[in-house]
């Protein structure tokens, strides 16, 4: 029994690992979610607490590279400080980026539901240099009117691209989000990319039965099935392939790859610049009187 139950552990691994060579980076929870749509896992707790604990065995012991699999449930924020003003040469050197939006016709955003998935989708968004807002439910008066006058300070069209629940309340959030903000004299278009009820068929999904208890639940009903299904259950490569189909839509390439060179050009001033500062002696070579 022991050693069938080492097969069907090295099996999940090797499937897992397999899945992640080709779709990462993901959460355990988006990894979770492949593996219930390919039938090898079941839905439900005690299942995702074991891919959870066999993803920690793979990667300590080399077989999954740690970089595949992301967390963004526990942020960190750390002040923005350097050793010396070498550290912070190299720094300049290596984080100047032109936005490349400033001189496009189209303003975009991506919105996502929820932070988790950020990790999945950030090297896309971070390529098409858009930014990305969560919402974690619904937004505050004061988010939103934040993000009005930000908005109104806009003089292009702004098209903004939606990531959500498929479920009574990701359905609702979506529209107060537009209601809110558009309150506040912004006007824009919002436009869903995720999820949406036939994913779920089209991408084996595993669907959730929408709760009754739920206030919204009868109006999701009126419009849909009784089926609902989290954002994370998506492929992340099929997430990120909605994002950059639908923000390269919006974009002159041309502008686009002007700015770029531009960019170039800007960069090798910069690195110039910054070849010519002096380096900074550490403190006990200065003699300083507190070292």
């Amino acid at each position: 029994m022991a050693k069938v139950e080492l097969i069907r552990t090295r099996k999940l691994i090797d499937v897992a690992v397999d899945i992640l060579s080709r779709e990462w980076p993901m959460t355990i929870r988006q990894l979770f979610y492949r593996l219930v749509s390919i039938r090898f896992v079941e839905n439900n707790r005690s299942d995702y607490q074991r891919v959870s604990r066999l993803m920690t065995t793979a990667r300590d012991d080399g077989r999954c590279p740690f970089k595949w699999i992301v967390d963004r449930s526990r942020p960190e924020y750390s002040p923005n400080v350097f050793d010396d003003a070498a550290g912070y040469a190299e720094a300049v050197k290596c984080s100047y980026r032109k936005n490349y939006w400033a001189t496009q016709p189209n303003h975009c955003e991506v919105w996502v539901e929820k932070d988790a998935i950020i990790g999945s989708i950030q090297s896309v968004t971070d390529e098409l240099g858009v930014t990305v807002r969560v919402g974690r439910g619904f937004l505050s008066t004061t988010k939103a009117h934040e993000i009005a006058e930000r908005f109104k300070s806009i003089s292009k069209p702004i098209t903004v691209f939606y990531l959500g629940d498929h479920d009574p309340s990701g359905r609702i959030i979506e529209a107060d989000l537009a209601a809110r903000i558009e309150k506040y004299g912004s006007h824009f278009a919002l436009k869903r990319l995720a999820i949406f009820a036939g994913d779920i068929r089209k991408f084996g999904l595993p669907p959730l039965r929408v709760k009754m208890t739920d206030s919204r639940a009868k109006g999701f009903l009126s419009k849909y099935s009784d089926s609902c299904v989290e954002l994370d259950a998506l492929p992340p490569i099929e997430l990120r392939k909605r994002i950059r189909e639908a923000v390269e839509e919006r974009l002159d390439r041309n502008l686009w790859n002007r700015a770029i060179e531009v960019e170039r050009v800007e960069l090798a001033s910069i690195r110039d610049t910054v070849a010519r500062w002096p380096r900074t002696q550490s403190r006990t070579e200065q003699h300083l009187p507190w070292g």
